[in-house]
């Protein structure tokens, strides 16, 4: 893929829109498809990038979108999992090479190995803010960065001053098997052994979902 992209969105709505926003700001190419008249001139009227009116569930209007000129084609509809894995499928049919992500309706993953890229699932990402912005306000120094795998959590922790690593060097700190500090936040300082795990300080720690409470309590106390 180029580093500047050219992404095909078929869906205009709130997750579309905010998507192919976020992408433009980046400085890629968007192409929206949106089959309702009136969000197609909001779109038109809010944004600065090609708008396709029509049904993207139909061959003659992804065609129309420049497939062959594309990297990837995003089905953010909110017309249902199977409905947006079909227009991505379609895609693929017309343009093998094109990366496909769609946009599904609930949390089973795996359900959709094999039929698409990548999947993304809007209401899990709101709900992971969320809660987010609610441990913040709470002060609880934990905050979920990311959601790696099923497995695998992205997590930012702050040390507290009782916490059993405050004040301890990174080389000193016996962490539970499949846990990883990643950088400290708050230092731009990658990790080396001689890092002073500071209290008030942040750092990214990638966890194994098995032992995120053990390493929370080794950084919160």
């Amino acid at each position: 893929m180029s580093a500047d992209l050219r992404v095909v969105i078929v869906g205009g709505q709130h997750v579309g829109y905010h998507a192919a926003r976020r992408l433009s700001d980046r400085g890629h190419d968007v192409v929206i498809v949106e089959k309702d008249r009136n969000r197609v001139e909001f779109l038109s009227d809010q944004y600065d990038a090609t708008v396709i009116q029509g049904d993207g569930g139909r061959r003659s209007i992804l065609r129309q979108t420049g497939l062959e000129r594309s990297d990837v084609i995003a089905a953010l509809t909110r017309y249902g999992a199977m409905t947006n894995i079909g227009i991505c499928t379609m895609a693929a049919n017309i343009e093998p090479d094109i990366g496909t992500v769609a946009r599904i309706d609930h949390g089973d993953r795996d359900e959709y190995r094999g039929l698409v890229d990548r999947v993304v699932y809007p209401e899990s990402l709101a709900a992971h803010a969320a809660t987010n912005e609610i441990m913040h306000v709470a002060g609880s120094g934990v905050q979920t960065i990311e959601q790696v795998t099923g497995e695998l959590t992205l997590l930012e922790l702050t040390v507290t001053e009782d916490a059993p690593i405050a004040d301890h060097e990174l080389r000193d700190v016996s962490f539970p098997q499949g846990t990883v500090v990643v950088a400290g936040r708050d230092s731009n300082q990658l990790p080396g052994p001689e890092m002073v795990l500071e209290p008030g300080f942040r750092y990214l720690v990638a966890v194994r979902a098995d032992v995120s409470d053990e390493v929370v309590r080794l950084f919160r106390g």
